[in-house]
C-alpha cells in the first residue's frame, strides 16, 4: 500500500493570480526520478495558496508524510497547520524545510515539539533521502537534516552544494503540476523559474547568499527554451525570474532573448521580473533595455541599500560604483526607461546623516523615477539574524504584522493567523528616535519628489542655487507652523506619526477605509489626504511661498514660480477633462528634460506655450484616479500628463479652439 505524501507551500496572490509551488514541485521531480523507491508513495497536489487552517488541515489529514517549504508570508500558518495535523495523529511524519526554517534550529525544534525535522540548504536530495530511509529511524545516515530525539538536539552536516544542476528534472517538463493545474481550471498561474542557481554575494540582510553562497551553477539552455515553451502553452503570463543576478552571465543576454521570441511567436509569457546583477554594466543594460522594449519588463531595479562605505562593509555589500550607476542612468532615461533604487532603513553602520547623504547621491546620480525605501526586517538564515551579529550592532527589533503594499484588509484571514515580521527600529548607529526621523525623511522624499508632487521646482532650484537636494527636503521637513502653513504641518505630523506607529509595532504601510479599502505607501497616503480634503491648492501656495522664500534674485523667483505653476498643471488629478495650454515666460520644461539627463541649460527669457494632453489620459473620478493613477503609476512615477511645445501663435490658437 502506498504511503500519502502531502505537502504545503502557500504564496501571495496577486489580482487573484497565484504562484505555482515551484519548490515542492522540484522536491517530487527529483524524488520520482532519483529515488531508489519512487513507487512507495502517492503526492497529493500541494496547497499553494492561502486557506483558512481547518481547510488546510482536512485536505491533509488522510496523509503520512506533510512537507512544509516556508517563508515570512507562510509560517505561521504553516506552523499552525502541521501542530493541528500532529495533535489528530502523532505518528505523521513532519518535515520543515524552506528560507524560514532556521539554520540554527535548536530552539526553533523544541518550541514547536510537533515538526519532526528541518531539512536545510537545498532539499531535493535530503527529501530524497529522507523518504527512502523512511519509516527506518536512521537520521543520523542523512545529511542536511536536524531533529530532536529522546530529547537530545542533532544537527547533521550539509551535503555539499550541488555544482552541476543541468540533470535537475523539471518539474513543468515532467507533469508535476499538470494535476494541480486541471483540479482548479479557474485559476490563473505565475511561475517562477530558475535559470542558474548560486549567488556569489554574501550580504548580511539576506538569506538568498546564505542558502547557495558560492560559484554559479547553471540549468542546461535546451531545458530552459522548453520550459518556456510550456508556459507558453499554459498562458503563463507572469515568469519570476529566481535568479539572485540575472545578467552575471554572458548567456543571460541569450536567456531574455529567447524568452521574447517565444513570447512574439506564441503571446505568452507577458513578463518576465527579473533581480538585476550588481556587476556587469553593459550586458545588464542590454538585457533590461531588450526586455523594456520587448514589453517583458515595466520598470528596471538598480538596487544600491546604500552608499556610505562604511555601511555597505558593514552588511557586506558589492554596490556597483556611483559612476556605474549614473552612466546607467543616464543610458535608461534617454531611452525613456523607467527605473527604480532599492534603499534600506535601518542598516547597521547607517545614521540619519548618512541615509539623507545616500537619498542625495542617487537623485544627484539620475534616480528621478523611484528610490524604493525598504524598512529592514530580520531573515532568519540571514547572518543579521545571528546572535553575536545583534549583539555587536545593538540590534532592536518590533514585531508587526505584514501587510502587502497595496493589499486588501479582506487579505486577513478569518482564522486569526497573522503573518508577522521582525522590523528593525534601533541600531547603536541610529537608536530609535533617529529610525524614526529617517522613515519620516524617507516618505517626506518620496511625496514631494517621486510623487511629482513638487519634483520640476526642486530639480530646476537645485540647478539655479547648486545646493543639494537634501537642502530643498529639510526646508519642508522642518515645518511646524500651523498659523501659516497649516496643510505642510499636518503632513508632517502623518508622516510623523506613521513612523512612531511602526516603533510601536503598527504596519507598513496606511490603511484606507475611505479609498479602494486597501493599504497605502505613507506618501501616497498624503497625496489621497490632499485631494480628499480638497488642501492640494493650499498646499501648492504654501509651497510656493517656502520654495520663493530662499530664492536669492528676481530671476530665481520667476523660474520658480513659473516651474510650480507647471508643475501643478502636469499633475494627473481627478474629475479632469479639458487640455490646457500654459503660457511660461521660461522655457522650464526643456530645463527640466535637460537637468533630467544631468546636462547643462541656460534658462532664457521669452515666450513659451505648451499643451497639457488631458484628454488622451481620459476623465477620472475620485477612486478610478486613486486606483490607475496613484496605485498602478507607482512603480514608474507615472504622475504626469504628456505635454507638447506649441512652436507657433497658429497651432496655440488651432488648440484652444478644438
Amino acid at each position: 500500500m502506498q504511503l500519502k505524501v502531502g505537502s504545503v507551500q502557500i504564496n501571495n496572490g496577486f489580482s487573484g493570480q497565484f504562484y505555482l509551488p515551484y519548490s515542492i514541485g522540484t522536491l517530487y521531480a527529483y524524488f520520482l526520478h532519483f529515488s531508489k523507491n519512487p513507487q512507495k508513495y502517492k503526492f497529493k497536489s500541494p496547497i499553494y495558496k492561502r486557506l483558512l487552517l481547518d481547510e488546510c488541515v482536512n485536505d491533509l489529514k488522510d496523509c503520512d508524510i506533510i512537507l512544509f517549504s516556508t517563508y515570512v508570508w507562510n509560517i505561521n500558518i504553516s506552523l499552525e497547520i502541521a501542530k493541528k495535523l500532529k495533535q489528530i495523529d502523532k505518528k505523521k511524519f513532519i518535515i520543515f524545510g524552506g528560507p524560514s526554517a532556521p539554520d540554527i534550529s535548536e530552539t526553533f525544534l523544541r518550541t514547536n515539539n510537533f515538526i519532526d525535522c528541518i531539512c536545510h540548504q537545498e532539499g531535493e536530495r535530503t527529501i530524497t533521502n529522507l523518504l527512502d530511509y523512511y519509516p527506518e529511524d536512521e537520521w543520523q545516515k542523512i545529511p542536511g537534516i536536524s531533529y530532536v530525539n529522546s530529547n537530545n538536539y542533532y544537527r547533521n552536516s550539509n551535503l555539499p552544494k550541488m555544482r552541476e544542476i543541468s540533470h535537475l528534472p523539471s518539474p513543468y517538463l515532467t507533469g508535476i503540476f499538470d494535476k494541480l493545474i486541471k483540479e482548479n481550471p479557474d485559476e490563473h498561474w505565475l511561475a517562477s523559474w530558475e535559470t542558474n542557481r548560486g549567488c556569489p554575494f554574501s550580504c548580511t540582510f539576506c538569506d538568498w547568499g546564505s542558502a547557495t553562497t558560492s560559484k554559479i551553477s547553471r540549468m542546461d539552455m535546451k531545458k530552459l527554451e522548453e520550459e518556456l515553451l510550456w508556459f507558453a502553452r499554459h498562458k503563463i503570463e507572469f515568469i519570476y525570474v529566481c535568479d539572485a543576478n540575472f545578467g552575471i552571465l554572458p548567456r543571460d543576454y541569450e536567456i531574455a532573448k529567447m524568452a521574447l521570441d517565444i513570447k512574439k511567436k506564441y503571446g505568452y509569457p507577458h513578463i518576465l521580473s527579473v533581480q538585476t546583477t550588481k556587476n556587469a554594466r553593459e550586458r545588464s543594460y542590454k538585457i533590461q533595455k531588450l526586455l523594456y522594449d520587448g514589453g517583458m519588463h515595466k520598470s528596471i531595479n538598480l538596487a544600491m541599500q546604500s552608499t556610505d562605505m562604511t555601511t555597505l562593509k558593514e552588511i557586506k555589500r558589492d554596490n556597483i560604483s556611483i559612476d556605474d550607476y549614473k552612466e546607467l542612468q543616464r543610458r535608461f532615461i534617454a531611452d525613456k526607461i523607467p527605473t527604480y533604487t532599492d534603499l534600506i532603513i535601518g542598516l547597521p553602520g547607517d545614521t540619519y546623516e548618512k541615509f539623507t547623504r545616500s537619498v542625495d547621491d542617487l537623485i544627484q546620480s539620475g534616480q528621478h523615477y523611484r528610490i524604493q525605501y525598504n524598512n529592514l526586517s530580520i531573515l532568519p538564515n540571514a547572518e543579521m539574524a545571528r546572535e553575536e551579529y545583534m549583539k555587536k550592532n545593538q540590534i532592536k527589533t518590533i514585531e508587526i504584522p505584514i501587510v502587502n503594499m497595496h493589499g486588501s484588509l479582506d487579505e486577513t484571514p478569518a482564522d486569526g493567523i497573522v503573518e508577522r515580521q521582525n522590523m528593525v527600529i534601533s541600531t547603536k548607529d541610529m537608536p530609535t528616535e533617529d529610525w524614526i526621523k529617517v522613515r519620516k525623511y524617507a516618505t517626506l522624499t518620496e511625496f514631494l519628489y517621486f510623487n511629482k508632487m513638487l519634483q520640476l521646482p526642486i530639480i530646476i532650484l537645485q540647478k539655479l542655487k547648486n545646493n543639494n537636494f537634501n537642502f530643498f527636503f529639510d526646508l519642508f521637513n522642518q515645518v511646524k507652523d500651523e498659523k501659516n502653513f497649516p496643510v505642510t504641518t499636518s503632513l508632517n505630523k502623518l508622516f510623523d506619526s506613521h513612523a512612531l506607529g511602526i516603533t510601536k509595532g503598527n504596519p507598513e504601510f496606511i490603511y484606507s477605509k475611505e479609498v479602494l479599502k486597501i493599504y497605502w505607501p505613507p506618501g501616497e497616503f498624503g497625496m489621497l489626504y490632499l485631494y480628499q480634503k480638497k488642501l492640494i491648492n493650499k498646499f501648492y501656495d504654501e509651497a510656493s511661498f517656502l520654495l520663493k522664500k530662499i530664492c536669492s534674485t528676481n530671476l530665481e523667483r520667476d523660474i520658480a514660480d513659473n516651474a510650480i505653476k507647471l508643475n501643478y498643471e502636469l499633475l494627473k488629478k481627478p474629475f479632469q477633462n479639458d487640455n490646457v495650454i500654459i503660457d511660461l515666460e521660461y522655457d522650464i520644461p526643456l530645463f527640466y528634460e535637460r537637468s533630467l539627463l544631468g546636462e547643462n541649460y541656460e534658462i532664457k527669457k521669452g515666450k513659451y506655450s505648451y499643451l497639457i494632453d488631458i484628454k488622451t489620459d481620459g476623465q477620472r473620478d475620485f477612486f478610478n484616479w486613486a486606483q490607475k493613477v496613484i496605485w498602478y503609476g507607482h512603480r514608474k512615477a507615472d504622475y504626469f500628463y504628456k505635454y507638447k511645445k506649441l512652436k507657433s501663435d497658429t497651432e496655440k490658437q488651432f488648440f484652444q479652439e478644438k
